[in-house]
């Protein structure tokens, strides 16, 4: 195995590692009716679940 396939290996487990952690938080945040946030290319925005306990009240 060349180093820089090597590489592209170790990196693609890193990318599933996270992935794999980050939606496992996020499920969690969505079963405990918490909100996250997320980037949405310009700015953070909070997404809450539909059986969230602190949404803030719709004006």
């Amino acid at each position: 195995m060349t180093e820089a396939s090597e590489f592209r290996l170790k990196s693609e487990q890193a990318f599933l590692a996270l992935q794999s952690a980050v939606s496992e938080a996020i499920e969690r945040k969505r079963r405990l009716g918490q909100y996250w946030v997320v980037w949405d290319g310009e700015k953070p925005v909070e997404v809450y679940p539909e059986n969230a306990v602190d949404r803030p009240d719709a004006e």
